[in-house]
C-alpha cells in the first residue's frame, strides 16, 4: 500500500504538479481510506528516492580549474574505478590545496591533498 502512495506521489512530482497540490490530495485520499498512519513513512520513502535520483550524477572537484587537464589521468582512472563513462560535471573547490575528488551517485574516491595532509595531521598528533 505504502509503494502505491509513493508512487503516485513521485508520478505527480514529475508532471510538474505543486507540492502543496500534491500533499492535500494525498491527506485526503489517505483520510478516506483510513490510511493516515502510513503518512509519515510514505513521505520518508518519496525523499529517499528523490534524495538518491538527486544523487545519481557525476562530479570531479578540482583545487583549480587547470587541475582538469592537468590530472586528466587520475580523474580517467577515478571514473573507471567507479564504473561510469558519462561525461562527469566539473566543480573548483580552492580548498582542496591539489589532487581530484570523483564522486559518482553515492561513492566518493578522494584523492586530494587536503585530505592527505589531515590524515597526516591526525596520525601525528595522536
Amino acid at each position: 500500500m505504502k509503494e502505491h502512495y509513493t508512487q503516485a506521489v513521485l508520478q505527480m512530482i514529475n508532471e510538474g504538479t505543486a507540492p502543496e497540490t500534491i500533499l492535500e490530495g494525498l491527506t485526503k485520499a489517505m483520510e478516506q481510506k483510513g490510511h493516515m498512519r502510513l503518512y509519515p513513512s510514505v513521505l520518508r520513502g518519496v525523499l529517499r528516492i528523490l534524495e538518491t535520483q538527486k544523487d545519481a550524477g557525476t562530479t570531479v572537484t578540482v583545487a583549480r580549474e587547470s587541475d582538469v587537464s592537468t590530472l586528466s589521468s587520475q580523474i580517467e582512472e577515478a571514473l573507471t574505478t567507479l564504473g561510469t563513462t558519462e561525461k562527469p560535471a566539473t566543480k573548483v573547490d580552492e580548498t582542496l590545496v591539489g589532487g581530484v575528488v570523483v564522486q559518482h551517485g553515492n561513492t566518493v574516491l578522494d584523492r586530494s591533498f587536503k585530505t592527505a595532509l589531515t590524515k597526516l595531521y591526525r596520525s601525528v598528533t595522536k
